[in-house]
């Protein structure tokens, strides 16, 4: 017999860092920092990033983007994600760059990523500042759906008679 559950019992985590950089070592790094808290997911560019994005997008909880990239570089995804979806709503972006001069990090910001993080990355700061901003967009989408839910229980209360 198939049981189904209920959409509201049915738990949302997004768990998931998705590494962005076209150096192995640089993933490498960040893999390391990261993969006690978080399951990881890597691209080597932002083409293959943003496919990853669009198909993963109710996993991934932070995306932690270099700059410079063939194919598809950093600047250019985010631009893309700014005119064609609303995930930079929903999931944190994180430009881990060593092109960190004021044209950047002013595009950056501009385009809606949530911090500038410099290379070389200092392990602790750098796990410290993702975690807080992950943590309060999850609060977030928690809340969003808890709103949600309950706009939908009042509509149906309103038709019940």
């Amino acid at each position: 017999m198939d049981r189904q559950i209920p959409e509201r019992q049915i738990q949302f985590t997004a768990d998931t860092v998705l590494i962005v950089d076209d150096s192995e070592l640089n993933r490498a790094i960040l893999k390391e920092i990261f993969k006690e808290s978080y399951e990881i997911m890597e691209a080597e560019n932002g083409r293959e990033c943003l496919e990853k994005l669009l198909e993963n997008k109710d996993r991934i909880c932070a995306v932690l983007l270099d700059v410079m990239m063939p194919v598809m570089d950093g600047m250019e995804l985010l631009r893309r994600l700014e005119a064609d979806t609303d995930i930079l709503d929903t999931i944190p972006v994180f430009l881990i760059t060593a092109e960190a001069g004021e044209q950047v990090v002013k595009e950056g910001y501009r385009l809606g990523v949530m911090d500038v993080i410099e290379k070389p990355v200092i392990p602790y700061v750098v796990k410290r500042r993702v975690d807080s901003v992950v943590e309060l967009f999850l609060s977030r989408r928690k809340l969003g759906r808890q709103g949600e839910r309950g706009v939908q229980e009042f509509l149906l209360l309103q038709y019940v008679p």
